[in-house]
């Protein structure tokens, strides 16, 4: 199946967050709070899918506040935000029964193994430039850059090609 086919009927997209909307790094300051850094890039990358009627949501290992917060600052409807998850193939499950979406309408970028379970379901299944070889091993599109790095972004724009309206979206900030 060609990546125009597997996009070409996408309504959910789902990302993994540490190695992907992160670099995968963790800093923790002195008082043990745990602080994340995100891509403006990919911010921009999943409004532009959401203005196309993509949905965009979250299934994570890890919960964080600052991560819920920037998810809900970016409009990601909070009933697609799953942390503390490492169960990931039960929860999309659960997203497609819920949203009566088949595999081959959600897509996931993810990084590492826990991923696979995700991946192997999904019509539209992508790792990032630095996830483990692996994890490549399942996915339809490998990014260029890595995660945190705009990755999200790169996926983003690659789905606006491959339906034939990036350049016309990407006229609209010039």
């Amino acid at each position: 199946m060609s990546l125009r086919d597997r996009v070409s009927n996408l309504r959910l997209l789902l990302l993994d967050v540490d190695g992907v909307l992160t670099d995968g790094r963790l800093f923790y300051l002195e008082d043990g709070e745990r602080v994340k850094v995100f891509n403006v890039h990919d911010g921009l990358g999943i409004k532009l899918l959401q203005s196309i009627k993509i949905d965009v949501g979250i299934i994570s290992g890890r919960e964080s506040e600052a991560l819920k917060n920037r998810l809900l600052e970016l409009g990601i409807d909070k009933e697609k935000i799953f942390m503390g998850r490492v169960r990931k193939r039960e929860i999309l499950e659960n997203i497609s029964r819920e949203y009566k979406l088949e595999f081959s309408q959600i897509g996931f970028i993810g990084d590492d193994y826990v991923d696979i379970p995700v991946m192997r379901l999904v019509g539209f299944p992508v790792a990032v430039s630095n996830a483990y070889e692996e994890v490549k091993k399942f996915a339809s599109y490998i990014t260029t850059v890595r995660g945190g790095e705009g990755a999200v972004r790169e996926v983003a724009e690659l789905i606006l090609a491959l339906r034939g309206i990036r350049r016309e979206m990407l006229d609209g900030y010039r």
